[in-house]
């Protein structure tokens, strides 16, 4: 059972009512964790801009601090998950309330977007690129004129120099030994052409030193979405709670529905208890952390 609870029964109105305030307070005291600055960036044409952005370590210390200050709640620590350039950074609680136990999920969804460091190198590393390209592909021509001259010579050798495309696909496929030998008769040629291996081990350090120079800047909407917008994709602050009825304790037996009109009222008052104590407990995680 998830919150909220489309019933209008005792037990639904007063969780329901506890959830929201969860919700409004979570998004409140994270806000200043998840607050974009600006900070200067290079493209990759070299140009600089300034780009907005926030820092994820300041969230997995609010995750820590709240992991620290839930009494009573059983935590699988902070946790991210990755998919190309959308991030999540999110931590679990889960708290057993008489037969029944609540889980909370609490975490952001994010964009992560590479950017090259403000730093006069990206530019000369790019113009030594650029010069390079003319000089490899002179190279790379005089390289590939010989590989086929090489591989030519080697079917003529072994009688495969008439044989059509199709059949020296098929012979190539169930012939590895020719196949070896013609890959190390040409793997051979970077001994006769020295500035091929010279350039493609500057272009590799290059590339390399290029790489080094990138930055992840984190971007995110500073608004609260929920379960179904957060498997879509969409930026934001997130948190849900679910609720399971523990059927048994030895074989970890549970129910996942649950019907609400049977909930007693004491039960709800612990439920809603237990709902307060999260809330209040990000309120000072907040403060504290704004001291």
């Amino acid at each position: 059972m998830r919150f909220p609870i489309n019933e209008g029964d005792h037990f639904a109105t007063e969780v329901n009512l506890a959830f929201r305030i969860i919700k409004d307070t979570y998004l409140l005291s994270i806000k200043p964790e998840i607050e974009m600055r600006k900070v200067s960036a290079m493209l990759g044409d070299g140009s600089v801009t300034q780009i907005d952005c926030f820092e994820p370590q300041r969230v997995i210390e609010f995750y820590q601090r709240m992991i620290g200050s839930l009494k009573g709640w059983v935590s699988t620590g902070i946790s991210r998950s990755q998919t190309d350039d959308l991030h999540r950074i999110y931590c679990q609680f889960s708290q057993a309330v008489g037969q029944y136990r609540v889980h909370s999920y609490f975490g952001i969804q994010y964009r992560a977007l590479p950017y090259y460091q403000v730093d006069k190198r990206v530019i000369e590393i790019q113009k030594e690129l650029a010069q390079m390209d003319g000089e490899a592909g002179n190279t790379f021509m005089s390289v590939a004129t010989r590989g086929n001259h090489i591989v030519q010579k080697e079917l003529e050798r072994i009688g495969y120099a008439q044989v059509g495309f199709e059949e020296l696909l098929a012979k190539l496929f169930w012939n590895e030994r020719l196949v070896a030998d013609l890959e190390e008769k040409v793997a051979a040629l970077e001994n006769e052409f020295p500035k091929f291996r010279e350039l493609s081990n500057k272009k590799t350090q290059l590339f390399s030193e290029l790489n080094d120079l990138l930055i992840e800047l984190c971007q995110i909407s500073p608004v609260l979405i929920d379960y179904n917008k957060l498997m879509q994709g969409q930026e934001g602050v997130v948190t849900y709670f679910d609720m399971e009825e523990v059927r048994s304790q030895k074989t970890r037996e549970t129910n996942s529905w649950i019907n609400t009109k049977r909930l007693t009222k004491e039960l709800t008052g612990q439920v809603v208890g237990v709902f307060n104590q999260v809330t209040n407990t990000m309120r000072d995680v907040g403060k504290n952390i704004a001291k």
